[in-house]
């Protein structure tokens, strides 16, 4: 959840700063402005469309406290207003409730108190914006009809929810008009993917279906912080049994009438509700993963469809989910087997991108670009981020049928043909995108490879440098006085260049533990900017040959023995 939006109206630096202190205590609260004047604070609200919660000083002037909040809840009637007072009495406290105040607040209140009342004034803000919002859709869409969209799965865990929630969400930041409905009645979860409670589902519109008014869907739909409105599955799921074929048809038709988009997700159960859904859709989705038990449950619920007459193969249009290049299965062959159009953009396998948003209840969450850009290039597929007009031509091509072969639209152009080439300058600017992106991270690669090179550099000159003291040292050994046989012999473990002129020496030098061979080496330097070459140095203690075991110390001579003893 965002943070709460609060706009402070004080009469003095003092209070300022004292407020501004305990505020900045509270992690979900943002402060977006302070003002000194009520004229400054009128202003200032309606500058903040998103403002939950105003807090006003008793002594803010010059138009009188009481007045203030009568022109802020007339002109804002969803902005909550709390009154800041020195001393709370009960005059006060009425006169603020009847001017329109939702809370009276001591000035010397505490952090956790000063949270609190933000924190309930926010939430009640936060709902009556919702209201509001969905009220907005009594006016109807100039007699045309939006768009309907369902999203079944194949079998279980593939993936439906999560794909329908993130294609609805990229059509609404695209300023689509979305409702998203959860029609999978018995173990629908979306509330669970939103972190949202709310006491109204679909069941309730059940028995107003034939007339749904502008304020029974404002009472059962929920409008998210997003622009996304949802109409929710029944949180008891054998409540799901009352929303029969006729009831969903009235429900989609009226939710058809208000929004640009209906997005469906029927899950993977095929009722009286799912099935009136997909043959109302102008674009039934099956989604699928690239395994051979959910392509042959496609497989099968495509022929049930067609069984049923609720939607012929041809007009279902696919979509794979988890797509590897490391699969046996790609889409190539997938498409063979089911014998349906399948969507060019597959959503890549990136199950740990999708964990945090699902346990926590924020799809902002992931944030892999690679599987976001699936998700919006896919919605482009689907027609979801832009309005068309639908077609009137009689190709048939409205509703989700296919136009026949050869078909024109008005521009006089093959049926797709601007879709295709879309789809092409599309695909064009993505690679121009992931060109520019590589291109940005060419100079990492190239640092980090030689840094790796420079790191393998120092530990061989290292390990040169250790076997060429050990072999010096042995040599040292025989004749320590013969420097020149001792550096051609340290030399000889040495590659080259290691063991070129002016780059390897090797000298007898003398420690407190006798002498020694050391064996200095230049390391080559690779990296830019650095200072080389580094000298490594290693050295091994000289043990001659003739001091390999300790010396026995002779006994001291024992006098000889005196005759008169």
């Amino acid at each position: 959840m965002s943070d709460y939006q609060v706009m402070l109206g004080l009469p003095s630096a003092e209070l300022e700063d004292a407020l501004r202190a305990r505020f900045d205590e509270l992690l979900d609260t943002e402060v977006v402005g302070v003002h000194h004047t009520s004229p400054e604070i009128a202003d200032g609200v309606g500058q903040v469309p998103t403002l939950d919660v105003v807090l006003v000083h008793e002594r803010l002037g010059p138009l009188p406290v009481f007045d203030l909040i009568r022109d802020l809840s007339r002109n804002r009637p969803q902005l909550a207003v709390i009154l800041v007072v020195d001393e709370v009495d009960a005059d006060t406290f009425t006169n603020a409730m009847e001017a329109g105040a939702r809370s009276v607040l001591p000035a010397g209140a505490t952090v956790e108190q000063l949270g609190q009342r933000v924190a309930t004034a926010a939430e009640w803000s936060r709902t009556l914006r919702r209201h509001l919002e969905a009220a907005s859709l009594d006016v109807p869409m100039d007699g045309r009809k939006g768009s309907i969209v369902t999203f079944s799965g194949a079998k279980g865990g593939v993936g439906t929810t999560t794909s329908a929630i993130h294609l609805a969400r990229a059509a609404a930041r695209s300023g689509r008009m979305v409702c998203l409905v959860d029609l999978d009645l018995q173990s629908g979860d979306i509330p669970g993917y939103f972190d949202i409670k709310h006491r109204r589902s679909i069941a309730d519109l059940v028995e107003a279906a034939a007339d749904i008014s502008a304020s029974m869907l404002a009472d059962t739909l929920y409008v998210h912080p997003e622009g996304l409105h949802i109409l929710l599955a029944p949180h008891d799921g054998e409540r799901g049994e009352d929303v029969t074929g006729r009831a969903a048809r009235q429900i989609l038709g009226a939710l058809r009438s208000r929004y640009d988009l209906v997005l469906v997700d029927c899950g993977t159960a095929t009722t009286e509700a799912t099935a009136m859904a997909v043959e109302l859709a102008d674009t039934a989705t099956l989604l699928v993963t690239p395994d051979l038990p959910a392509l042959r449950a496609a497989q099968r619920v495509v022929a049930m469809w067609g069984r049923l007459q609720i939607r012929d193969s041809r007009s279902v249009t696919a979509l794979l989910m988890r797509h590897s290049r490391k699969n046996e299965i790609q889409p190539d062959f997938a498409r063979k087997l089911l014998a349906t159009p399948i969507l060019r953009t597959a959503v890549p396998a990136a199950y740990r991108a999708v964990e945090e948003a699902s346990n926590t209840g924020d799809p902002g969450r992931i944030t892999d670009e690679t599987l976001l850009r699936s998700f919006g290039q896919i919605a482009g597929e689907l027609g979801l981020l832009h309005s068309p007009e639908p077609a009137h031509d009689g190709t048939g091509a409205e509703h989700g049928h296919p136009a026949p072969s050869g078909a024109f639209d008005p521009a006089g152009e093959p049926s797709g043909a601007r879709d295709r080439r879309a789809w092409a300058r599309r695909r064009r600017g993505d690679s121009g995108a992931l060109f520019v992106e590589f291109a940005s991270t060419l100079p990492f690669v190239g640092l980090a490879l030689l840094l790796t090179w420079q790191i393998l550099l120092v530990g061989l000159t290292g390990m040169f440098a250790s076997h060429a003291a050990n072999e010096g040292a042995r040599q040292a050994a025989i004749d320590p006085s013969d420097h020149e046989a001792i550096a051609e012999e340290a030399a000889k473990r040495v590659s080259p260049p290691w063991n070129a002129d002016g780059t390897f020496s090797a000298e007898v030098v003398g420690t407190d533990s006798g002498q020694a061979v050391r064996v200095s080496i230049a390391t080559p330097v690779f990296l830019p900017g650095l200072d080389g070459p580094w000298d490594i140095s290693s050295q091994a203690l000289i043990i001659p040959e003739d001091s390999g075991e300790p010396a026995q110390q002779e006994a001291p001579p024992v006098p000889p023995e005196d005759d008169d003893a």
